[in-house]
């Protein structure tokens, strides 16, 4: 059974004994969360980098040893 909340745009599937099992969200929704989702990972990432790394380099200094090794 599927039941709409009344004041979001939530719906929850319900089971036999009236418990929510799973939650349908629209496509738009689901994207938008997945996205935040991709940049906190993103943000943990840069942070894990930072406190493990004994030397960070500058993007320009990347960049230009990128194009001085001909991979850029």
């Amino acid at each position: 059974m599927i039941v709409p909340m009344a004041t979001t745009s939530l719906r929850f599937v319900v089971g036999a004994r009236g418990r929510r099992q799973a939650v349908l969200l629209d496509i738009a929704e689901y994207r938008r969360l997945m996205k935040k989702l991709e940049d906190l990972e993103d943000a943990l990432a840069l942070d894990r980098a930072e406190q493990t790394s004994n030397r960070l380099l500058p993007y320009a200094a990347v960049r230009k040893r990128l194009k001085r090794s001909g991979k850029l």
